[in-house]
């Protein structure tokens, strides 16, 4: 276990690291004072909330790029859209993987986990009309995956981005995009072998598969975890892991699919459902 203590911390190190050169892009557009169309959660991977790293409106530079990205195709239809980065530590990976330290790692997983649904909950509340699109990169997707169950019944859900899931599940029902869809059976989250990490043992539902998109390319040692392999983060699964996102001004595989699920749709409002009900009894 210390092994692969050691060798997911070059992982942490290497994805620090690579979000570096691009801190200090834009954050995402202030909520407006009316609900929008389209509203964007993102959670950030592992240190990417922590000092200098903490740009990219706190969602991270893979994520917040795909953000951009899908903010001017949701923008050039008419409609409009805001955004949110999930408050939570997204601590990077332990150094020497102790209990202790492995233990503060899963509390910010879980940490993000809850933020996710109190902040999910919290803006549906305000804005029952509105679709919502959660993202997450790597750790951050780690916390979008784990709400998604629990998810699914909701109409504003309209999509789910999990880029570098370490809760990735190969049988999963999800839109899958990346190399690792070339080799049957390959894509298996780093978390789905190990006890201390695993969650999500059971597939996600259909419902909620048909609307989430899973990106992973082969090798990538947090996606593609392959616990045979004598050094399972050498560099070129580092490489792997942290090339997500890296072509400036230009569309990423997935942006286009994702903005295909979230299609413009009415959403009728519970509330103000009941009050005519109410009124017409």
């Amino acid at each position: 276990m210390l092994k692969r203590s050691n060798s997911i911390t070059a992982l942490a190190s290497a994805a620090v690291l690579g979000g570096a050169a691009l801190v200090g892009l834009a954050g995402p557009a202030s909520a407006q004072p009316a609900c929008p169309d389209v509203h964007w959660i993102g959670a950030a991977g592992s240190g990417e909330r922590a000092g200098a790293l903490a740009g990219d409106g706190g969602m991270g530079r893979v994520v917040h790029k795909s953000y951009r990205d899908f903010a001017q195709l949701v923008q050039q239809d008419g409609r409009t859209i805001t955004a949110e980065a999930v408050e939570y530590p997204a601590v990077e990976v332990p150094e020497d993987g102790g209990i202790l330290d492995w233990a503060d790692f899963m509390g910010s997983v879980d940490t993000g986990a809850a933020a996710l649904a109190a902040q999910y909950h919290t803006f549906v509340t305000q804005c029952p009309t509105s679709q919502v699109v959660l993202a997450g990169y790597s750790q951050g997707a780690m916390v979008v995956h784990r709400n998604l169950h629990a998810l699914d019944a909701n109409p504003q859900l309209a999509a789910a981005l999990l880029i570098a899931d370490g809760d990735r599940l190969p049988q999963d029902p999800t839109i899958n995009l990346g190399s690792a869809t070339s080799v049957l059976g390959a894509g298996k989250g780093v978390a789905q072998d190990w006890p201390i990490l695993a969650h999500a043992p059971a597939p996600l539902p259909v419902t909620m598969g048909s609307r989430t998109i899973s990106v992973c390319d082969l090798g990538d040692a947090v996606c593609d975890y392959d616990p045979d392999a004598e050094d399972t983060m050498n560099p070129a699964a580092v490489a792997v892991h942290t090339s997500y996102a890296r072509s400036a001004g230009a569309l990423d595989s997935w942006t286009l699919p994702l903005y295909q699920l979230v299609e413009p749709v009415e959403i009728q409002d519970p509330v103000a459902n009941q009050i005519e009900v109410n009124a017409g009894s």
